[in-house]
């Protein structure tokens, strides 16, 4: 069979059926008779799944070095795929993380931030510089001048759905709800599963939803545990009746957000308790959906993207009050975790994998980040965005393909909150503030002038800063270049009004089902989750 190009399918029929049956006769010189039939191209738009773990750290994947924690499916895409040593989340927890990937922006410039916040029922206090996310109550959102990945791609005609964890906003009236932002479908929870709320008189417990509808409530309607069966079955329905169509597919497991859960058919199966059995299941549920592609004939048009939001909440195993010390993932010889700029709370684990496409068994070295996610797909798409809109990732399509080509960017800013904390300048990476190495057992912020350079290729676990020219020779060049970086990134940066201040008790997800309480404004209570 002969595939014709757009091209040559505008050709005249008669010139085109001299020109191919001359292109047979000098190939074969046995051509009697030809027939033909113009076949249109097809359609170049691959379908896409991105699939967005929860507090997964560089050590629990085992070609990330897990010694603990089975991963084959992981594993196998990485085999087949490429695996990304140097790919970096925007923000270290979840809200923010997730609002930049959505958007390609820093959720400094999405209003993905706190900068006051409730301290022990007190007025409101200025919070510089803090780890935050919206909660049940919280009134904010991304807003609607920010263009999301879904609103693009559906642009583009694909069709889209979220499967899973949303957490980038709900508003007083479902305004900031992923069928608000793009979505055509959604099947998931607005937030994490937190936990069972009891009577629900002071917060209600979260729901599980379709589209704007609750179906209803975690631990209370819905057995939990069984939420990441649930939503492969619902990933696995959108392949089946959207075969014919370019679709993208955002798929949230959340079963390693503490507290973390896995389904009777995984409990109990890993070596590192209900943490390792929640990541278990994702793999192979990950499998399932690489199953049904290639069952579809759908493998070599479908890109597939895995990583983590942020590194692993390693605060678990130093608060008593919470679940489990072992409700946390590893990062590995990484330092830090979670809510932390250090590279165990920014640094992920990541695989692209398109068989025929990405080249297999490749590593990349080169820095790359989520916010990337966005421009790469839409070029893949073949969607453009208007002129003059500004994002702060790249198209890393150059990566995926070429493997000798180099990361885009010259350098990756790391901001915590409304603060810039690091600065990435190709291996070497500047701390500018520090704030400890956990989530809520943290020292205040602490400035360092100069700022603390490692060589995060040689010294992975951030250990040795270098103190001159003497430890490198390149020190003097990388001091200046991070430090100019770092003030053009700030003077340059537009900072979007904050959506994490603001809580009401009225807002969120009580109705229909429950009743509203009055409303309470104050300002939203710290930290996050």
């Amino acid at each position: 069979s002969v595939r014709i190009s757009p091209h040559m399918a505008s050709t005249p029929p008669l010139l085109l059926k001299i020109a191919l049956s001359f292109l047979c006769y000098l190939l074969t010189s046995q051509c009697l008779s030809f027939s033909f039939a113009v076949v249109e191209a097809a359609d170049p738009r691959p379908n896409v799944i991105v699939i967005l773990a929860d507090d997964v750290g560089w050590g629990d994947v085992g070609a990330y070095g897990s010694p603990s924690i089975k991963t084959p499916v992981l594993d196998g895409m990485i085999r087949e795929g490429l695996k990304f040593n140097y790919l970096y989340t925007a923000q270290p927890i979840c809200t923010p993380a997730r609002g930049a990937m959505l958007s390609g922006r820093q959720p400094v410039r999405v209003g993905m931030y706190q900068n006051i916040q409730q301290v022990n029922g007190s007025s409101c206090q200025d919070a510089p510089g803090q780890s935050s996310v919206l909660w049940w109550n919280s009134v904010g959102g991304l807003q609607n001048d920010t263009l999301l990945l879904p609103q693009m791609m559906s642009r583009g005609g694909y069709h889209t759905a979220l499967v899973g964890k949303w957490h980038v906003g709900i508003g007083r009236h479902y305004e900031y709800l992923p069928m608000q932002k793009g979505f055509n479908e959604f099947y998931g929870t607005p937030l994490w599963h937190m936990t069972d709320m009891g009577d629900e008189k002071e917060a209600p417990d979260v729901p599980l939803m379709e589209g704007n509808k609750i179906l209803g409530r975690l631990y209370k309607d819905i057995d939990t545990s069984e939420l990441t069966q649930m939503y492969l079955a619902r990933v696995l329905s959108i392949i089946d009746a959207h075969k014919s169509d370019p679709f993208f597919i955002y798929y949230a497991p959340d079963g390693t957000h503490e507290p973390t859960y896995a389904s009777k058919a995984f409990q109990n199966t890993s070596a590192r308790g209900v943490y390792g059995d929640a990541m278990q299941e994702m793999d192979w549920s990950i499998g399932q959906i690489l199953n049904k592609l290639k069952d579809l004939n759908l493998d070599k048009n479908t890109l597939v993207f895995w990583s983590s939001d942020n590194g692993p909440a390693l605060y678990t195993r130093s608060i008593p009050t919470m679940w489990s010390k072992l409700q946390a993932g590893s990062a590995g010889p990484l330092k830090g975790g979670k809510g932390t700029t250090w590279e165990g709370g920014i640094r992920m684990p990541g695989v692209a994998y398109w068989p025929g496409r990405i080249e297999p068994n490749r590593v990349s070295y080169e820095p790359c980040s989520l916010l990337d996610i966005m421009p790469t797909l839409l070029e893949l798409a073949n969607v453009s965005l208007p002129n003059g809109y500004v994002l702060d990732g790249v198209s890393m399509t150059n990566i995926l393909f070429n493997s000798s080509s180099k990361s885009r960017h010259e350098f990756l800013y790391h901001w915590r909150g409304d603060t810039l904390y690091a600065v990435t300048y190709g291996h070497y990476k500047a701390h500018f503030w520090t704030q400890g190495d956990q989530m809520y057992t943290i020292p205040e912020m602490q400035q360092h002038n100069p700022p603390l350079i490692f060589n995060v290729m040689n010294d992975v676990s951030e250990q040795f800063p270098l103190a001159g020219p003497q430890d490198d020779p390149q020190y003097a060049t990388v001091l200046a270049a991070v430090s100019q970086a770092y003030q053009r990134e700030i003077a340059s940066m537009v900072k979007a009004k904050p959506q994490f201040n603001i809580c009401d008790d009225a807002a969120g997800m009580w109705s229909p089902d429950l009743p509203t309480p009055p409303s309470n404004v104050t300002c939203c209570v710290g930290g996050g989750n």
